[in-house]
């Protein structure tokens, strides 16, 4: 039987399920890139590894930023290539 080989990609809202990703991303090699506005806020937040790509789409509140930040890196850009399944960034 040949192995099954399975990719995530998903956008959530729910902060707790982003967040379930932070940590254990943390554990296992995952990294967390974030954008910000002219203002200083945050826009965008997204997990990737190499097998799972997760968007945080719901509301960025001030202690979620500080997690963001002290877990993540801060890029200019970030775009992702579903049919490649390649996430660019630029710092």
């Amino acid at each position: 039987m040949a192995a099954v080989s399975f990719r995530l990609e998903g956008e959530v809202k729910d902060w707790e399920l982003f967040y379930g990703y932070i940590k254990a991303g943390a554990e296992n090699g995952g990294k967390v890139f974030y954008r910000e506005d002219q203002n200083g806020n945050i826009v965008e937040a997204v997990y990737f590894s190499g097998a799972k790509k997760v968007a945080y789409t719901g509301e960025i509140t001030e202690e979620n930023a500080k997690i963001i930040r002290a877990s993540g890196y801060k890029v200019k850009e970030v775009n992702y290539n579903a049919e490649q399944g390649i996430l660019k960034i630029v710092q």
